[in-house]
């Protein structure tokens, strides 16, 4: 089911229903995007590994800050946004959509070898940083139908009260 088609299905649904349906839309997207952390992957699509190995935690899971970070930001009948990132997670988004751009890094003091206590003055200079997009949060149609068969099982459950 594609977005539209859901679109299409919320419409069609009474004012009533509609107001809990936004609770439920939020709950299951909000559970679908944190599951992605775990399953490692997106709308069926795994992440692209890691190019070192994490010897502890998990990929995109450090202080699990990115994780707690997701959450519902407005819940309405007309609209549901799900929003991750706040002032510790400022990266959500390069996490989410990749990143492929030159950084500024500025002067500053390298300790060489680690441990040594022996430092050195690097000067500024531009670094590209080529970040893998490991999406989390977005249009899926997994999700999609998730909310769909949630709403079906409550809209039964209204029915047979």
């Amino acid at each position: 089911m594609d977005i539209s088609q859901l679109q299409d299905y919320f419409h069609s649904l009474a004012d009533e229903i509609l107001s809990d349906s936004a609770e439920i839309i939020a709950e299951t997207a909000t559970e679908y995007y944190k599951s992605t952390f775990r399953s490692k992957s997106f709308d069926g699509n795994p992440w692209a590994p890691a190019k070192v190995f994490k010897s502890k935690g998990s990929l995109l899971i450090d202080s699990g800050n990115l994780l707690n970070s997701i959450r519902p930001a407005v819940i309405s009948p007309e609209r549901v946004v799900i929003s991750a990132g706040n002032d510790k997670v400022d990266y959500a988004a390069i996490h989410n959509e990749g990143y492929r751009w030159p950084v500024h890094v500025p002067t500053h003091m390298r300790e060489r070898p680690k441990g040594s206590g022996i430092f050195h003055d690097v000067r500024a200079h531009d670094r590209m940083v080529d970040m893998v997009q490991r999406r989390f949060m977005g249009d899926s149609s997994e999700l999609n139908d998730m909310i769909h068969d949630r709403i079906e099982g409550y809209i039964d459950s209204m029915l047979n009260k």
